[in-house]
């Protein structure tokens, strides 16, 4: 079980183009700004959006795509494609209680009443609500209202999953609990799943592969260690939240850029005068009080004066002025005890294996 996508569309003024596979049992997660695209693709994929040219695919069905023999263009209603789309709002019928709306579904499909309250109870156990099963949309916390709308979703048996943003309106504690059970049906679904998502952890936490969309393009995609691991532009690693620099190879094995700084990394091999990538997390650059000329002009060593300072989850990031694009992360114990302030110079340096190098080509 698959879905296949290559389209080209329009909504209003917005254009998007995208290719893609999403096997069955896998969660592809698509990154990328707002604006982007996400919501599009998925709406498309879903039949909200007509594809005007290329073809969407789907277990050997054709939701969308030219006729066979040239006959005229096929398109599939949304309740034709056994596709299900989860949002940020769960969207339940404020008048049915959990189990009625997650019957909804098989309903609409012609299943008997009484079977589709069998399986409604039934995915209302799976996600943990069998207990609420009575209760309406009003008596339930947001993260409950979740789990009921993800039952619902695959209560009709879908042949694919779409979830877009569906942790966003979630505190953390419940976001949490939620990532646990889109996991879990990944594993027992078995069936192809899009998560559209604004936060890497997502696509690390669940996505075998990931899709980077930006103004409506593909900017990259592969399996998610590719692609957040080690991006190929400066786009994306700004998306994965890591540092990506470029250069040449040397003689002595490093990697020399233009802005002068030299790195030593593990991975690809470079031949010298080839172009090459380099690519580090912020938080594995080690910060020191500064140092003197020969030490900083060491391969993966750097000194620079504090510019800017951001606050992060547990401590700061900061960029010197010499260095603006290089992004560093430091612990407040460390930012307290080095007296780190804008206009203090610092040393900076990274190990070799926490450096991924591969060739441009």
């Amino acid at each position: 079980m698959s879905l296949k996508v290559d389209i080209r569309t329009r909504v209003g003024s917005f254009a998007l183009e995208a290719a893609l596979t999403a096997h069955s049992g896998e969660v592809l997660a698509v990154l990328g700004p707002n604006g982007s695209g996400k919501s599009t693709l998925l709406g498309t994929i879903a039949g909200l959006f007509p594809a005007h040219e290329g073809h969407i695919k789907l277990t050997g069905r054709v939701l969308e795509g030219p006729g066979a023999g040239g006959n005229r263009r096929v398109w599939l209603p949304p309740e034709r494609r056994r596709v299900a789309l989860l949002g940020q709002r769960a969207m339940l019928l404020p008048h049915l209680s959990a189990r009625e709306n997650v019957a909804f579904g098989p309903r609409a499909q012609g299943v008997p009443r009484t079977l589709a309250r069998e399986r409604a109870m039934s995915w209302l156990d799976e996600v943990g609500m069998g207990e609420y099963a009575q209760r309406r949309p009003a008596q339930l916390s947001g993260g409950q209202q979740q789990r009921v709308a993800l039952a619902r979703a695959l209560a009709a048996e879908p042949d694919a999953l779409l979830l877009d943003e569906p942790f966003t309106s979630l505190d953390t504690q419940t976001a949490a609990q939620a990532r646990r059970l889109i996991a879990e049906q990944r594993d027992r679904a078995g069936v192809p799943m899009i998560l559209v998502t604004h936060d890497p952890m997502d696509a690390v936490v669940l996505a075998a592969r990931t899709l980077v969309l930006r103004e409506g393009h593909v900017e990259q995609q592969g399996t998610t260690a590719e692609v957040l691991g080690h991006p190929r532009s400066q786009f994306v690693a700004a998306m994965a939240g890591v540092n990506l620099v470029a250069g040449v190879a040397e003689a002595d094995g490093t990697l020399r850029c233009a802005d002068g700084l030299r790195w030593v990394g593990r991975g690809e091999h470079v031949p010298t005068g080839e172009a090459a990538t380099c690519v580090f997390a912020p938080g594995s650059v080690r910060i020191h009080p500064a140092a003197g000329p020969s030490e900083a002009s060491a391969a993966n060593s750097w000194s620079g004066v504090v510019a800017v300072m951001d606050p992060v989850p547990g401590g700061i990031r900061l960029f010197t002025a010499e260095y603006p694009r290089l992004a560093i992360e430091c612990p407040s114990t460390t930012a307290l005890a080095l007296g780190i302030r804008p206009g203090v110079e610092l040393a900076f340096s990274i190990d070799v294996d926490d450096i991924s190098v591969r060739c441009s080509r």
